[in-house]
Order: C-alpha cells, then sequence, then structure tokens
C-alpha cells in the first residue's frame, strides 16, 4: 500500500503596504521563504512530482493568508 509524504505552501499579503510572501514547509524541514510568486513555486513543487489536495484562505480587512497542501508519494514505496 502506497504511503504518502505531505508539503504546504503558505502565503500572506498585506494590501496596504503591498508585501507579500510566500513559504514552502516540506517533510521534514523548516518553513523556507520562497522567491517568485504563488504560481512558480507551486509549478516548481508540481514539476517535483507534488501534487496540490487541499486550499484554504482567509482574510480581513486588508490582509489576506493562503495555504495549499499538496502530496506525493513517499520514495521508498517504489
Amino acid at each position: 500500500m502506497p504511503t504518502w509524504e505531505y508539503a504546504s505552501v503558505i502565503t500572506a499579503n498585506d494590501a496596504e503596504s503591498q508585501r507579500a510572501g510566500v513559504s514552502v514547509k516540506l517533510p521534514g524541514g523548516q518553513l523556507e521563504r520562497q522567491t517568485g510568486d504563488t504560481s512558480s513555486v507551486l509549478n516548481r513543487l508540481g514539476a517535483e512530482g507534488w501534487e496540490l489536495v487541499s486550499y484554504h484562505s482567509s482574510g480581513a480587512g486588508t490582509w489576506g493568508f493562503e495555504q495549499f497542501w499538496l502530496k506525493r508519494r513517499n520514495g521508498s514505496d517504489h
């Protein structure tokens, strides 16, 4: 039976200051700030075999938050 590993991509946007950021948390790693926009980060992870499985967004006023959950088959399953 296959097992999966999971990663998350988190974005935070502040419309007032025009600041935005994208961070990635891979299995066993730390949350790391990424270069590029959300699409480029998700496309890079897709090229590495990650698939999007869940999405959540929230916000209030001038700020917003998004979280994307991705999975890929555990490398030791092959």
